[in-house]
């Protein structure tokens, strides 16, 4: 944290009641029974922070979002936006925040990128005296500047979700709300949009909520994690702190000689804890809680065998779906319960 926290959250929830039969058949809704979207959720960003919010589909995401901009009132809990309470305020709150959606649906494809924010910047209230160089100023931020009388539709994918990130930044917000900002671009384009967020956000002081799905940028926002999961919070904070928890040394195990990892096999699995993920003559790999030292000691003899030894971390993917298994494991213990 650089400061003092720009958005502060606390125990909020969020359930959404089912509509009355008449406007169930209208609405063509499915909820026939009250949908917990937000459990007692709880967290703060600061200035010159990015906080990266994953889950799985439903997990609860676009449901903080938009409370967090004012466009939906929690059910319980509390929570501000540049000390504008979310329930109360919710006009000042836009004020405040830059919004970038999942998609590029919003923009006007046939009008340029300058018409775009001329006319965003209108709605935001941006004075006209100050509107024209804001612009300029904003696609050189973003790298547009030589695509400023270019039309939306002659725009390349990341190009678009460029001109989305300059309309989000040009009123000059506090807050930024992303919302899969990469989730359409290719991988280089992604992992440049990505870095230029992270240094706008330290340039400019802002506090940033990030939602993806691509675990090489949780991996790479790996310091202010929020997992979410029905509602949820599984986990917030730093990704190191989480793997220390959970993650289990995965280790392979190279052999000299044909037929040694298969002996090997035989021994260690056996052994309580170990995992076996791979085999073959010469080389097997194994997930254990035991340390390297221990575990060559079980393999006694065939330790003269053993030609090299490589840990590995655990695949990201792995790791959060072990924590959403825990969790859901220890909800239905819990409801179980007398």
């Amino acid at each position: 944290m650089t400061g003092e926290a720009v958005v502060q959250v606390h125990d909020l929830t969020k359930i959404y009641e089912p509509s009355p039969l008449w406007m169930r058949f209208l609405l063509r809704s499915a909820i026939d029974s009250p949908v917990r979207a937000l459990d007692g959720v709880s967290l703060s960003v600061g200035p010159g922070e990015v906080c990266a919010v994953v889950g799985p589909n439903g997990a609860g995401k676009s449901t903080l979002f938009r409370v967090l901009m004012g466009l939906t009132t929690p059910t319980t809990g509390h929570a501000t936006v540049v000390g504008h309470d979310v329930s109360r305020e919710s006009r000042r709150i836009r004020a405040q925040v830059g919004f970038m959606p999942a998609d590029d649906r919003s923009l006007f494809l046939r009008h340029t990128c300058w018409q775009n924010l001329a006319f965003h910047g209108k709605l935001q209230g941006v004075p006209a005296s100050k509107l024209e160089r804001r612009i300029d100023e904003t696609l050189e931020m973003v790298g547009l500047s030589h695509a400023r009388d270019r039309a939306g539709h002659a725009l390349s994918t990341g190009m678009r979700a460029r001109l989305q990130l300059a309309r989000a930044l040009l009123h000059h917000p506090r807050v930024l709300i992303l919302d899969e900002p990469t989730g359409s671009i290719d991988p280089i384009g992604a992992h440049q949009l990505l870095n230029l967020i992270e240094e706008l956000t330290r340039e400019l002081k802002l506090a940033v909520l990030l939602s993806s799905h691509r675990l090489e940028e949780i991996d790479a926002l790996h310091d202010n994690v929020l997992f979410l999961d029905l509602g949820k919070v599984v986990h917030w904070g730093d990704l190191d702190a989480l793997r220390s928890v959970w993650e289990q040394p995965r280790l392979t195990i190279e052999f000299k000689r044909e037929g040694a990892a298969l002996e090997a096999r035989d021994v260690l699995i056996r052994l309580p804890g170990i995992e076996l993920e791979s085999v073959s003559d010469i080389a097997l790999t194994v997930v254990t809680p035991d340390h390297l030292g221990d575990l060559l000691l079980h393999l006694d003899r065939l330790v003269a065998d053993v030609s090299s030894v490589n840990a590995a971390r655990m695949p990201l993917r792995d790791l959060l779906s072990k924590l959403i298994t825990d969790s859901r494991g220890a909800e239905r213990e819990h409801d179980a319960s007398p």
